[in-house]
């Protein structure tokens, strides 16, 4: 794998490789402060820390999500690059909400869209050097282990968000703003975010972890939904703090339900007075009568007319839905037919 950016377009110059000499291991050192022994943002994080990999595979795998991959379909767009921009996002009337569980990253309910702001170590060439693209083991791994490949492809796929979040000035004041960015990259311009981004942007659905490789933001709602046939559980993720907000988004629903009740019985009992009127030969008021009765069948048919348009607005966009997702599926299988067999023939 090669890496994604150079010495000269990192962002972050904390940390560097010390020299192995006659050893086969390498180790890194903060160059800011050289009695420091953390990660730079990582304070719970050591430099020789054995268990590093385990931090980092909390930070940033995904395993919920990996699991329900296969289903994302039934959730969002199946593109990687289905991602709006930071301004976009504001334009949509979203706010931009801090969200360092990786689960949460780029996922979205109501006004609120959840990302995960960028590590500063993942910004420093020597940290990707030793401990995610490294080739030779350094002095706190066991010996000749390698990076776990999960936690590689889930750290590139993250990465490669932030190539489609910042795409503009804009989303680079966005980012400053709501602190997606660590504080080293306060001065950082546009054109130096893009040179060290750039890279990430040429990396592939497979090279990356199956919650990136299709898909870009995510509907929480939905997650919440299928979490309970595919992950067998209530909840992907709890966002009320209450019982109260959690069954007030029932509320409109159910006074809109008893609401068409109350104009359907309402319009019952009109009908069926006027019609027994009519025979019990109270012929004074008939005019009335006969209004009242065609009224209330006029207002039953109006409300299942309602009711159909509801009902087939629902099934038109759940079968479009239904048919987009099927057409990106039959794409991508396709798209993946030809790299194999584009790659059969080179190698012949």
């Amino acid at each position: 794998m090669f890496m994604p950016f150079s010495k000269d377009t990192q962002l972050n110059h904390q940390l560097r490789v010390v020299d192995p000499g006659a050893s086969d291991s390498r180790n890194l050192i903060r160059t800011d402060d050289p009695k420091s022994h953390c990660l730079p943002g990582q304070p719970r994080t050591l430099l020789q820390s054995t268990n590093i990999y385990q931090d980092l595979e909390r930070e940033f795998l995904t395993p919920d999500l990996d699991t329900l991959a296969p289903h994302l379909w039934l959730v969002a767009t199946q593109s990687s690059s289905h991602i709006s921009t930071l301004h976009e996002q504001v334009l949509k009337g979203c706010n931009v909400v801090i969200a360092e569980k990786p689960e949460l990253h780029l996922t979205w309910t109501g006004n609120r869209v959840f990302i995960k702001p960028l590590p500063e170590y993942m910004l420093s060439h020597a940290f990707w050097a030793i401990h995610l693209l490294s080739s030779t083991p350094s002095s706190t791994h066991i010996v000749h282990r390698e990076p776990p490949v999960a936690l590689v492809k889930a750290a590139l796929g993250f990465m490669r968000t932030y190539y489609y979040l910042i795409q503009h000035e804009s989303d680079l004041h966005i980012a400053k703003q709501c602190r997606l960015l660590p504080p080293s990259c306060a001065d950082i311009t546009l054109e130096q975010f893009h040179a060290f981004i750039t890279g990430f942007g040429d990396i592939q659905d497979d090279q990356v972890s199956p919650r990136y490789s299709s898909y870009g933001t995510l509907r929480l709602s939905r997650l919440n939904l299928w979490a309970k046939i595919f992950l067998h559980r209530f909840q992907f993720y709890n966002i009320n703090r209450q019982y109260g907000e959690y069954f007030a988004r029932f509320y409109a629903p159910i006074l809109f339900f008893f609401g068409i009740l109350t104009v359907v019985l309402g319009a019952m009992q009109v009908g069926l007075q006027a019609d027994g009127s009519r025979d019990r030969g109270r012929h004074q008021w008939v005019g009335l009568q006969e209004t009242s009765l065609w009224f209330s069948v006029a207002t039953l048919m109006c409300v299942c007319a309602i009711g159909l348009v509801l009902l087939f607005l629902f099934v038109y966009m759940l079968l479009r839905e239904l048919l987009f997702a099927t057409k990106g599926i039959m794409w991508r299988r396709r798209r993946h037919a030809q790299i194999k067999f584009a790659r059969k023939e080179a190698s012949a």
